[in-house]
């Protein structure tokens, strides 16, 4: 079993193994940077530099989600960098870096989002435990205190999506069929977000839903499975039988051709189409 790096007490040590572990993301892999253009600072206005003052730092600076997205697109999508234009749909686009660098290279992209609703907050219901389509999972507010109104929706990078233009369509994906028609995009992408949308045993329903609206491939990179998730034993049996299950993914006309690691577990998966 792998140890979580909270385990260790000493700072330094903490450190030494988070960079060992996300060095995939850190590396200059091949002597060339990202676009120049991409690198300057998010354009925000008064209320954008508030909102990002309460983001996760290590994604309010668009250099450096830019520089993680750029390894992640060589890794793992490197066909992109040189095919004619596709159309790219990104499940849970956050700040928008890989799209922003897909849009660069001239692919047509979509990216998606919804209220957070990953961690309890006063007894509420954590959207990881839920089941996919529940009737009975309802939250107000995010885990931020935004209120979630489907009329007006708001989610924690819409300042920065909306500052750097990028084509959004907001929807809960935790309910399923979205709102996207068949075999609408060539390529659908997932990064470690599946997790927020609810529990590991509904997630092959998900992908199946990814393989209805991709017309050529499907990628998923998985969050690394946390100590409070691992003691759940329902919760750790699902996500390994579906790390599992999508090793050998072979239907809805995909199959996977490659399986990644990431953060010393193999926690990315390609699907192409036969």
């Amino acid at each position: 079993m792998l140890q979580d790096v909270r385990d260790f007490k000493d700072p330094k040590i903490r450190k030494l193994i988070r960079k060992e572990r996300t060095k995939a993301d850190n590396l200059d892999l091949f002597g060339d940077g990202p676009p120049e253009e991409l690198m300057s600072d998010y354009p925000l206005d008064a209320e954008g530099l508030e909102r990002s003052s309460k983001m996760q730092q290590k994604y309010a600076k668009r250099s450096r989600n830019i520089e993680r997205c750029w390894n992640r697109v060589q890794l793992y999508m490197p066909e992109l960098l040189t095919s004619p234009p596709q159309d790219v749909l990104e499940l849970s686009t956050a700040h928008g870096a890989m799209l922003e660098i897909l849009r660069h290279y001239g692919h047509n992209v979509m990216g998606t989002d919804y209220a957070n609703m990953a961690w309890s907050k006063d007894g509420a219901a954590m959207a990881q435990f839920r089941k996919l389509n529940d009737p009975t999972f309802e939250r107000e507010v995010d885990d931020r205190g935004n209120f979630i109104d489907p009329e007006k929706p708001d989610w924690p990078y819409r300042h920065v999506v909306e500052s750097i233009d990028l084509p959004m369509t907001v929807f809960d994906a935790g309910v399923a069929p979205y709102p996207f028609e068949d075999k609408s995009y060539d390529m659908v992408m997932c990064f470690q977000a599946i997790e927020h949308y609810c529990h590991p045993e509904d997630w092959m329903d998900l992908i199946d839903e990814f393989c209805r609206i991709s017309r050529k491939s499907v990628f998923v990179m998985l969050n690394r499975l946390i100590p409070e998730f691992r003691a759940k034993k329902d919760y750790n049996h699902a996500f390994n039988t579906f790390r599992r299950e999508m090793r050998s993914y072979r239907k809805n006309g995909f199959y996977c051709v490659g399986s990644f690691v990431h953060w010393d577990q193999a926690l990315g998966f390609k699907l192409i189409a036969e």
